[in-house]
């Protein structure tokens, strides 16, 4: 694995217009990787947990579903 020093001698000795590709794939690398946002709309995060509840639990719930159930199905245990 290169090190920093490694790195930055490589940059270095680059064009200028292959050091800005470099820049433009960083940023792509970072917007790619980057951890998501929890949605803000509350519709959209229960949409959300509906659809979890489904895929765990079935299409079909039945009667007596509750909160308590609802947390199990989505965080476990």
């Amino acid at each position: 694995m290169a090190t920093e020093r490694e790195i930055l001698q490589a940059l270095a000795e680059l064009p200028p217009a292959a050091v800005n590709q470099i820049k433009d794939f960083i940023v792509f690398l970072k917007e790619k990787h980057a951890a998501k946002p929890s949605p803000n709309s509350g519709k959209l995060l229960a949409r959300k947990q509906i659809a979890a509840i489904k895929k765990w639990a079935g299409a079909r719930l039945g009667q007596g579903f509750s909160g308590r159930d609802h947390d199990a199905i989505l965080y476990g245990s």
